[in-house]
């Protein structure tokens, strides 16, 4: 069965927590090691769907699979902008479908308004550096590295940003 790239609904909150609490138990690609409740993460969800924020999720079988969002800061000075964050389980990486996520949440943030997208990328995940551009500076801007603690392990990131 084909893998789609859908704007999401709350029918898929559920397998979307699955999703997000997998590739964050791998403690190597997301900031986070642990999902945070249901709870939490279908009340983040609703708010940027009700918002018709950039929100997408891949769907192989009726199961999230992978995803794609970016939400915008809070702060007025700053609410031009927002975090990138998404994921894939890895069964379904090294497909196309994180460009295609990607694509599709980019798209959707300059319909809402969003003049910058931001996204931190461990330097050690090279499938994603190289994915992601910053070995073609055509599409992302390199903006500098700092290091970051997972789960206790120093990791160093580059941050791109996307406008």
């Amino acid at each position: 069965m084909s893998t789609e790239i859908v704007y999401p609904s709350e029918r898929y909150f559920k397998s979307f927590h699955d999703a997000l609490s997998t590739v964050a138990k791998e403690r190597i690609y997301i900031e986070m090691i642990e999902a945070p409740s249901l709870e939490k993460v279908s009340s983040f969800q609703s708010s940027l769907i009700s918002k018709n924020g950039p929100v997408y999720y891949a769907i192989n079988n009726d199961r999230v699979v992978g995803w794609c969002d970016v939400f915008p800061d809070e702060n007025p000075r700053q609410n031009h902008r927002g975090g990138l964050g998404m994921g894939l389980l890895p069964e379904f990486r090294g497909q196309g479908l994180g460009s295609k996520l990607l694509s599709a949440v980019l798209d959707h943030a300059k319909k809402f308004g969003l003049e910058k997208v931001e996204l931190n990328v461990y330097t050690s995940n090279t499938p994603a550096v190289a994915r992601t551009g910053l070995q073609r500076d055509s599409f992302h801007r390199f903006t500098g590295t700092r290091g970051t603690a997972n789960a206790g392990i120093k990791r160093d990131i580059f941050r791109l940003s996307i406008g």
